[in-house]
């Protein structure tokens, strides 16, 4: 029984579907992190950070993390709807009911961590001016006359403030971004899981 559960557990994390929700999650939980330990970066990323001469940092991280989780769950969707995912070492159908569950986690998690990651951007970031009187939820209905560099506003960031991206002009847009991509990447993920089950189920 313990070698069929392994088996079967493999065969589930073998999913193309999976692994990359999985990776997604785990990237999504380290940008918030970063973002709400903001100094801890240094701004090489892993490995290829020599050769690579891209420094980011947690306003980046805040900026263009939900922007890509929503990239990704567009990906997923194609990925899980394509023909020929089903593959002759599919589970059988006895398990396809608990791994739909996994899966459903997975995507409920990739959602609370993108939608916690975009609300960083109303609590932690704001033009250096205004960073005593956050939140800003107000942004969504004003606008930053810009161009304005943004600022993180946690003590101890001013080195990570001089290398920080401008507000998109107009800024409001922004702002609705960070509240609709948590939105569009939960839309995506439920088409993902929809595809994914009714190919699992074949």
């Amino acid at each position: 029984m313990g070698k069929t559960s392994a088996e079967a557990a493999g065969t589930f994390l073998k999913d193309p579907v999976v692994r990359l929700a999985l990776i997604t999650l785990a990237s999504l939980v380290l940008a918030l992190w970063i973002a709400r330990a903001p100094t801890s970066f240094t701004g090489e990323l892993p490995l290829i950070g020599d050769y690579v001469p891209l420094k980011l940092n947690a306003v980046h991280f805040v900026i263009f993390g939900p922007l890509l989780a929503s990239l990704v769950a567009g990906a997923l969707w194609f990925q899980a709807a394509r023909p020929g995912q089903v593959h002759s070492d599919k589970l059988q159908s006895g398990n396809v009911g608990r791994d739909a569950i996994a899966l459903l986690v997975v995507f409920a998690l990739i959602v609370l961590v993108s939608a916690a990651l975009s609300l960083q951007y109303f609590l932690t970031l704001a033009p250096s001016e205004m960073c005593p009187t956050r939140p800003h939820y107000d942004f969504l209905w004003t606008n930053v006359p810009g161009p304005t560099r943004i600022t993180h506003c946690m003590s101890g960031t001013e080195e990570i403030n001089m290398e920080a991206p401008y507000y998109f002009e107009p800024q409001i847009l922004q702002s609705w971004g960070h509240v609709l991509w948590p939105a569009l990447t939960m839309c995506l993920l439920i088409g993902t899981w929809r595809s994914w089950r009714k190919n699992r189920a074949v």
